[in-house]
């Protein structure tokens, strides 16, 4: 399957992405809950912004990231984010 994403106009300046953080079940039997947050990032490369983003959340392999959309120069602004400054959506 191929994945497509929408480049904005003026190209790719940050990312916003998911994170899924599943909890620790003490008993084999429940199942674990999930916490997820939505982080926003200024970095254009999709592979250093989710590092930066679990740098960020201080989170392991375990946990889920997944890019949602790319943002704009504009969008970035915004924001108020500087080069590779993360911030919870």
């Amino acid at each position: 399957m191929i994945k497509k994403s929408v480049v904005p106009f003026g190209g790719v300046h940050g990312w916003l992405a998911d994170l899924v953080v599943p909890s620790k079940a003490k008993s084999g039997f429940s199942r674990p809950k999930l916490g997820s947050d939505a982080y926003y990032v200024a970095e254009p490369d999709e592979r250093r912004a989710m590092n930066a983003i679990r740098a960020h959340a201080n989170v392991g392999k375990d946990a889920e990231l997944t890019p949602r959309r790319s943002l704009s120069r504009r969008e970035v602004t915004r924001l108020g984010l500087k080069p590779g400054q993360v911030r919870v959506a």
